[in-house]
């Protein structure tokens, strides 16, 4: 970065705080570490980290009681306490034979992996790895933390309630209904018998890109620093001194710090601002949350790169960055709780806050224990059992000093005895009620949805809809509870969910129903059922779930709905052209979208986000009263500026050049209705936001191949992961199988279509997760394939189907995960004929505009499934200017 763009960034910072200022918000002024510490944060530009004082404060008893545990500890209890890993890959005897300190479980991961799981069934897990935690048997019994993804409600447990995101929150500018969602989310984790929940995400989101701009409130920080207090208060209240201890659980600030921030919005990558911008920028948010007494930080997979420095200044991943985990956070600021990792998080720290390379795996690295993480979050069983021999080895070698150790080990034991773990009885009896998504709970979040809603458009006042309207609900998100509740929900990704998973909630077309007598519901693609006597049609549009860096807008799209959901422009024209009177139109989305062409086609234009469970809280809004009267106003205003065109991905107020179509900020409402809207630009643009035109790299002339022969091009390997462990490379050349521990799937070395022999992998799906692929030998190297795209190119395999498929399978090309495109080909799959091989071509194009960076490929064929399924695979390549004979929807078309 050059001189002339440093001080062009300092000038954007100085605008944003400028227009706060003008705006009333703030006041000019200081405030820094010289400044006594206050309940507090001036809202002013800060010089420097602040002190902090956090309403738990030290107890000097609690921390004799934590002085007297730790010195009886040995080295190998110690260590088990800072292990967390995930449900799935540990028994009650590994905690007792462990001395594990955590337990947590992914998204997706429940009881007996039952997505159905009842309360009862989480509570009797619960109880039995608490009872082998606590094992008289042991000498020094130790109750574990049970840790899980509560980010918008309880979301991984059926019949719970479930928020809209954080991004409809932004909207609802609501700090006291922060609290309130807090506390039924504390309430309803408790009552499964979980102790903490990995929320609040504090992220103060630059470029909507990112495939978490959902989780963050804003794009403002003063607001994030407004909510973050509010929500800790919900969750966590005083913990074990709350009149309502049992219903609380321990609260965690993350993804520490700037993940909001990366560059392009790439997921886990690199936040480049100098430290001023990263205190009042992108800490805000943290301020006020350890202020509130939160006892736990997340650390960010992202890098921070100190712009003062220059371009050629380091860019240190969080997990490893001592000064911003120990010197700012626990010195500085005087945070006393602890600070845990992310999954698998210290597997990304190979470069040291040093000259020296440090390398680091998901089992070993003492770097990132030494820089400041206290809890490591290994999920997996065999990393984990690693990651303790590995982690006393070092301390006993001196690489990690012993005081380091008791350090990481004082704070965990500390934050347990304030959440009163020691003294709480075992999960199951800490509270009467097991009820989750009670009427009372749901009524917070519907409403949450109402103060969400940001009317964007609404000529002609056709918005509120009377009851008794003629109404066309259409759209493939009306009746859609996986649609309308988006990521983080039931799964990782929010897929693979049918409203009947939810068990509880309703989708917007089941809340009409209960009040509009005469609306019907068409989600057939070309508006069948429209005709010119409908007085409204009431289309429900958007993106469809995701989560993390599998969200993220790659250099190959731009925010565009149109271009890569061309289905809900299609049916907006197809109801139009049957003479439907008025067009409402919902969007779901999880980041501000150029929508010009939608907008342009509707009377109204509704930005409703990802509003969760309760879509009676968008009929409260959408319709009046049965008398006629206006039910709820819109008060909604927008947390994220709204883009103009297709390329305005970091749009945010206050930076030079800013030009939305609505700004920050921007709301309309039936008292306040605005002026009628005029047609908006409708230009495309045909190439990525991170492409130049014409895409640039060249173009591929010679086929490139992975996998041929039975045998791997050099630099490749053939891998078969699963939950129980997610990298097995696969023994080529042989008849034995290779499996994970748990023979969730198995790959063996068959012959191919020609005979020869161990030429192709079969793989068997065991009724369970598991996925077959091609990956750099170093899974973190990447080779730029780009010119295979600019080419016109397709993967290219043989594939012989002998079990077919009895759960959806997916066909994925990564750019180090989690940036991936994928495409469900179940359909191709049921269409092959059973035990014969067909070549199958599928153009690159497909996974692009799914996301994958061709830039940067580390795997270029991976099919996963769950359920049961047999597949053949050999002779894997990518072929320039080749013809597909698999769609980009994942149906066989025909031979290319």
């Amino acid at each position: 970065m050059n001189a002339r763009h440093r001080a062009r960034r300092r000038l954007a910072f100085a605008c944003t705080f400028a227009s706060l200022v003008a705006a009333g918000l703030v006041a000019c002024g200081g405030g820094g570490s010289d400044d006594p510490p206050d309940d507090r944060i001036p809202t002013t530009e800060l010089r420097d980290w602040p002190q902090l004082r956090s309403a738990i404060a030290t107890d000097a008893a609690l921390e004799a009681e934590v002085e007297a545990l730790l010195a009886k500890l040995s080295l190998a209890e110690k260590v088990g306490q800072m292990t967390q890993v995930e449900i799935q890959g540990v028994t009650p005897d590994d905690i007792r034979q462990y001395h594990i300190g955590s337990v947590l479980n992914g998204g997706g991961s429940f009881p007996g992996q039952n997505k159905a799981a009842a309360v009862d069934d989480w509570l009797a897990l619960a109880d039995s790895l608490w009872e082998a935690s606590v094992d008289p048997a042991n000498a020094n019994p130790i109750p574990l933390i049970w840790g899980t993804d509560a980010v918008h409600g309880h979301n991984n447990v059926r019949g719970a309630t479930m928020f809209p995101h954080n991004i409809g929150l932004g909207a609802a500018r609501d700090p006291d209904l922060m609290r309130r969602i807090g506390e039924v989310t504390a309430r309803e984790v408790a009552r499964t018998g979980i102790d903490w929940a990995f929320g609040p995400t504090l992220a103060v989101v630059r470029d909507d890109r990112w495939g978490r701009t959902y989780e963050g409130f804003a794009e403002d920080p003063l607001l994030v620093q407004s909510y973050a207090g509010e929500i800790v208060r919900g969750l966590q209240g005083a913990l074990a001194d709350d009149v309502q201890a049992n219903e609380k659980v321990v609260a965690t600030a993350k993804h520490y710090i700037g993940d909001g921030g990366t560059i392009d919005g790439k997921d886990q990558g690199v936040t480049r601002v100098d430290e001023r911008e990263l205190i009042n920028m992108h800490g805000r948010g943290y301020f006020t949350a350890l202020q509130a007494g939160a006892q736990t930080v997340m650390a960010s997979f992202s890098s921070w790169q100190d712009a003062a420095q220059g371009d050629a200044a380091r860019a240190d991943k969080m997990h490893g960055h001592k000064y911003l985990l120990t010197d700012v956070l626990k010195t500085k600021m005087g945070f006393d709780g602890f600070v845990v990792s992310d999954w698998n998080g210290i597997g990304q720290v190979n470069q040291a806050n040093s000259d020296s390379t440090v390398d680091c795996t998901n089992a070993d690295c003492a770097h990132a224990i030494n820089a400041g993480i206290d809890m490591v979050m290994v999920p997996y069983r065999d990393d984990w059992l690693a990651f303790i021999t590995n982690t006393i080895a070092s301390v006993e070698a001196g690489e990690i000093p012993m005081a380091r150790i008791d350090d990481a080990v004082r704070r965990i034991l500390r934050v347990k005895l304030r959440a009163g773990l020691f003294d709480k009885p075992k999960p199951s009896e800490r509270l009467a009620s097991r009820e989750v998504g009670s009427a009372e709970h749901r009524a917070v979040a519907r409403e949450a949805v109402r103060k969400s809603l940001v009317l964007l458009k609404n000529n002609d006042g056709v918005l509120p809809l009377a009851r008794d309207a003629k109404i066309l609900v259409a759209g493939k998100s009306a009746d859609s509870l996986a649609n309308q509740t988006g990521g983080w929900t039931l799964t990782w990704q929010g897929t693979d969910n049918v409203n009947a998973d939810y068990g509880g909630g309703r989708t917007l077309w089941q809340a009409v129903q209960q009040i509009a007598p005469n609306a019907e519901l068409d989600t057939s693609a070309g508006a069948d059922l429209a005709t010119p006597e409908h007085d409204v049609a009431l289309v429900v549009i958007g993106e469809t779930p995701y989560a993390e860096g599998i969200g993220d807008i790659g250099p190959n799209k731009t925010l565009e709905h149109a271009r890569w959901r061309p289905e809900d422009l299609a049916l907006i024209d197809a109801l139009k052209a049957k003479g439907v009177k008025k067009i409402v139109t919902v969007m779901y989305s999880g980041r501000p979208l150029h929508a010009n062409r939608e907008i342009n086609r509707s009377d109204a234009f509704v930005a409703a986000w990802l509003p969760g469970t309760e879509g009676d809280g968008l009929t409260d809004v959408l319709f009046r009263k049965a008398d006629g009267s206006v039910d709820h106003d819109f008060s909604g205003k927008l947390s994220y500026s709204w883009p103009r065109s297709a390329c305005q991905v970091a749009l945010n107020r206050g930076q030079e050049g800013y030009d939305p179509l609505y700004p920050y900020g921007y709301g309309l409402s039936y008292a306040q209705p605005g002026a009628a809207q005029p047609q908006y630009d409708e230009t495309s643009i045909s190439q990525g936001c991170g492409q130049p035109p014409g895409g640039g790299g060249g173009s591929a002339t010679e086929p490139i191949g992975f996998f041929s022969g039975g045998a791997v091009e050099p630099g490749w390997a053939v891998r078969i992961g699963a939950p129980s462990s997610w990298s097995n490379v696969v023994a080529l050349s042989t008849a034995s199988s290779t499996e994970p521990p748990q023979g969730e799937i198995t790959a063996t070395p068959v012959d191919d279509e020609g005979g020869r022999q161990w030429a192709a992998i079969r793989a068997r799906w065991n009724n369970a997760m598991g996925q077959l692929y091609l990956q750099s030998q170093n899974e973190n190297d990447k080779v730029d394939l780009l010119p295979y795209l600019n080419a016109g190119g397709a993967l290219v395999f043989e594939a012989r189907v002998s079990t077919a498929p009895t759960d959806a399978v997916k066909l994925r090309v990564d750019c180090g995960y989690p940036c991936i495109g994928e495409i469900d080909v179940t359909s191709a799959m049921n269409a092959m004929p059973v035990n014969g091989w067909t070549e199958l071509a599928v153009p690159l194009q497909c996974f692009a505009d799914r996301g994958t960076d061709f830039s940067g490929i580390n795997t270029p064929l991976l099919v996963y499934s769950s359920g049961s399924f047999e597949l053949s695979v050999a002779n894997v390549r990518w072929e320039p200017g080749r013809a597909g004979n698999v769609s980009c929807e994942g149906a066989l078309t025909g031979t290319p």
